[in-house]
């Protein structure tokens, strides 16, 4: 039996093999995505095969897709370590993949949380933090409680969807700078917690500082991806999001991990963007209506069929078409409220 060292040299001793590893250093990929290293789909299946035998890479199934990315971080710096560089996109022309879209997300919210100020006028219309946020649903004394963490990047005011109790454990998907994890830490009070979690670092980063500032110790922030969430099951009262599943390649996955971490007869109040209408390819693959929160929206009534599709009991939806003209220069997109809950009693797996 070859050992894990030959097993790997081997796997890394083909040129085509080779290729597909420096595209996957760069970001992640599904199996369809490689067509520009070899269009026979079945020869790039059998070096998929091999490198994920050797330990190089490891495999998802995120519902008809299967997605590959590099096995470990472990993996990822010994494979730096032996002179192998990252590739360009390997699909040029075609629709962005999962990880172009993780990486634009990443990138642009970054600069956010670094210069301040609200995403801009591509989603906001140029307005300020402050006027975006009272037109969606914030008191004053909500803008107020920690002004720093308002970058106007939401659709609507979650916290206000209903009851958030003292001693209870919240959760906050996509926290950016925190404002809502902020003010949902004063309602559960010392006894309780909440837990933000975001994808970018310049995010996280920054709503450390501000709760380190303001002394506020209830409330932590974990970088992470709301696809596979860094908590553990059963562990969460109350699920909080902001206009950002829109932002999410696998919402499918995001609600699912959503399910798993809240305890049963836990609840999630969600503020999102959805469509009011399907978009053009050309629209779908525009950077900055992905980075936007329009692109990577999807109909109402997907949306809610995905929720309930992860467990979920929709128990009241809203909706707010007047952000359309608002804030999104009229594109076919509107807000929707959603208060929904895990039932008391349920055998279903979310894994």
């Amino acid at each position: 039996m070859l050992s894990d060292n030959a097993k790997l040299f081997r796997a890394l001793g083909d040129e085509t093999r080779l290729t597909i590893v420096g595209y996957l250093l760069r970001e992640e990929h599904c199996a369809c995505d490689f067509h520009a290293v070899n269009k026979d789909q079945t020869t790039v299946s059998r070096h998929l095969k091999v490198l994920h035998e050797a330990g190089v890479v490891r495999f998802e199934k995120q519902g008809r897709k299967v997605v590959y990315r590099i096995s470990s971080p472990e993996m990822r710096e010994r494979l730096r370590a032996m002179g192998i560089e990252e590739q360009d996109a390997c699909c040029p022309g075609g629709p962005p993949s999962e990880g172009q879209i993780r990486k634009a997300v990443r990138k642009r919210y970054g600069t956010i949380a670094q210069e301040g100020g609200s995403c801009g006028p591509g989603c906001c219309g140029g307005q300020s933090p402050m006027l975006i946020s009272a037109a969606i649903g914030y008191s004053d004394e909500e803008m107020g409680a920690v002004p720093a963490s308002n970058l106007g990047l939401g659709c609507g005011n979650p916290g206000a969807l209903g009851d958030i109790r003292e001693g209870e454990t919240v959760l906050d998907l996509g926290s950016g700078s925190g404002m809502d994890a902020f003010l949902a830490a004063r309602r559960v009070g010392p006894r309780g917690r909440v837990i933000g979690v975001d994808i970018t670092a310049e995010m996280v980063d920054r709503a450390r500082r501000i709760a380190q500032d303001h002394g506020l110790t209830n409330v932590e922030f974990r970088l992470g991806d709301i696809e596979d969430l860094p908590v553990e099951d059963g562990s969460v009262d109350l699920v909080l999001s902001n206009c950002v599943i829109n932002l999410v390649p696998d919402k499918t996955r995001a609600f699912r991990e959503a399910f798993r971490v809240l305890r049963p007869g836990g609840r999630m109040y969600i503020s999102d963007m959805v469509l009011l209408e399907e978009l053009s390819e050309e629209q779908r693959s525009d950077e900055g209506l992905i980075t936007g929160c329009v692109a990577g929206a999807v109909l109402r009534e997907e949306y809610l069929r995905l929720i309930a599709s992860a467990g979920f009991r929709v128990e009241r939806t809203s909706e707010d078409r007047g952000i359309s003209k608002e804030q999104y220069k009229g594109m076919p997109v509107q807000s929707i409220k959603v208060v929904a809950a895990r039932p008391q009693e349920s055998g279903r797996s979310s894994r």
